[in-house]
């Protein structure tokens, strides 16, 4: 079973991800965080295999995450995810420097809460952090 911490701010996309993620086989969603600092408190607690963190969010951001994961957690596997930030933009070379197994973009929308085409990209993804030690 393949352990998941949803970190993002909206309510809904972090609702999106769990019902997507959910109907995987294999998938079990640990818990759910609304900003950086709560998440990383949760990581404390749920020990995910792996963490699926937006980049923009109140509180502490993506990279925030990253930096502390890093140090504090660094088996954790984190998948960035964004609906904002630009293909090889500072904040996501910034995340991979800091170890995120992806970044990429957000396979929902803000307005409904129907996959789209990359959430197959997304379940592939965190199949293959999970499997990486």
């Amino acid at each position: 079973m393949i352990r998941i911490l949803i970190i993002d701010d909206s309510f809904m996309v972090r609702t999106a991800l769990k019902r997507l993620l959910e109907a995987v086989p294999g998938f079990e969603i640990v818990g759910e965080a609304k900003n950086g600092m709560e998440g990383i408190e949760k990581v404390k607690v749920f020990s995910p295999h792996v963490v699926t963190c937006d980049m923009e969010m109140p509180v502490m951001d993506g990279v925030q995450v990253m930096m502390h994961l890093r140090t504090a957690h660094p088996k954790v596997k984190v998948v960035v995810l964004s609906s904002i930030t630009q293909p090889d933009s500072p904040k996501e070379r910034i995340c991979q420097s800091l170890g995120a197994f992806a970044v990429m973009a957000k396979p929902v929308q803000h307005s409904d809460l129907d996959p789209v085409q990359d959430a197959e990209k997304l379940i592939h993804t965190i199949q293959q952090a999970a499997s990486a030690a």
